[in-house]
């Protein structure tokens, strides 16, 4: 767990936000069609989609709750 705030700073300065707007821009332009919204791997993608901000967030809470060293 040593090595949390060196894969936090990390993270937020990647593009890995750019991406996941990216991918969840092309999840929501594919979802109005009603054939693509049936498929596995469009229902898989929103749900990877949906659940990303919120396992960041409850990463972010947990570091943040630590007691200091």
């Amino acid at each position: 767990m040593n090595d949390l705030p060196g894969y936090l700073a990390v993270l937020a300065d990647s593009d890995l936000f750019g991406s996941l707007a990216t991918l969840s821009l092309v999840v929501a332009l594919l979802g109005l069609s009603n054939r693509v919204r049936q498929m596995r791997l469009y229902q898989g993608l929103a749900f990877v989609c949906l659940l990303f901000m919120p396992i960041l967030f409850l990463i972010g809470i947990l570091y943040l709750n630590k007691r200091p060293a």
